[in-house]
């Protein structure tokens, strides 16, 4: 039987080793000892840079750990919802045994166009469907007739609907399937009370909801902007 720990952890019992603090020497000696970017994802990277919101992108190390996952997991079917210039699914979809599919989520048609250009340069337009529109909708059509499918699933959207996109994706999972979700620290302001606006609001609702379902196991990474991953039992 495990003991009862007080509420709050004295200072002398607290944790240690936690994670280390990121500057950017540091940073700079993970990626270049780390990722190992192909060359499709360092042109789209650098042509995603040219525009304003760029900082949308997943880091390359993000990127490298999802791909990772893809590897270990071996998932047949796979959703993303949030597209943008598709560093993400160019990532997940090379990764991907050649009988798996991806479908892919993205509410504009220019950033989307930008990614299927990538996932074609790459060879995989066969593996990789693209669907524009409210992310919103698709999943409506998708829980109707593919409910327990799917085996894994990214999410990087819109903060507005993200509570909305977890319940739907957890219906489109099936038991033992993964959800990673972007974000999750949301540039450390999830951290101070200062920030009340409402993304941040509704990322601090989506971490406390998902820490509380007891339908799934999570581990939340303080990887690029925070990116928890998720297993439904």
């Amino acid at each position: 039987m495990l003991p009862n720990f007080p509420a709050q952890v004295p200072d002398d019992l607290a944790p240690k080793n936690r994670t280390v603090q990121m500057n950017d020497a540091l940073y700079d000696y993970l990626v270049s000892h780390s990722v190992r970017e192909s060359e499709l994802l360092t042109q789209l990277r650098k042509e995603t840079a040219q525009y304003h919101m760029s900082r949308m992108q997943i880091s390359p190390e993000v990127g490298q750990f999802l791909a990772l996952l893809i590897q270990l997991t071996s998932p047949k079917k796979l959703l993303e919802i949030g597209v943008f210039t598709g560093y993400s699914t160019l990532s997940m979809a090379q990764a991907m045994s050649k009988d798996a599919k991806l479908i892919a989520l993205e509410k504009k048609q220019m950033w989307l166009d930008i990614a299927c250009r990538y996932i074609e340069k790459a060879g995989l337009s066969n593996q990789v469907s693209t669907v524009c529109g409210k992310a919103s909708d698709s999943l409506t059509s998708l829980i109707k007739t593919e409910k327990g499918t799917f085996d894994f699933v990214f999410i990087d959207a819109d903060k507005a609907n993200l509570i909305e996109y977890y319940h739907a994706c957890k219906l489109l999972l099936r038991s033992g399937g993964c959800i990673a979700i972007d974000n999750t620290l949301w540039w450390g302001n999830v951290a101070d009370e200062a920030f009340i606006d409402k993304d941040t609001k509704i990322v601090r609702e989506l971490n406390t909801l998902v820490y509380q379902d007891q339908d799934v196991d999570v581990s939340m990474l303080s990887i690029g902007d925070g990116l928890t991953i998720i297993r439904k039992k």
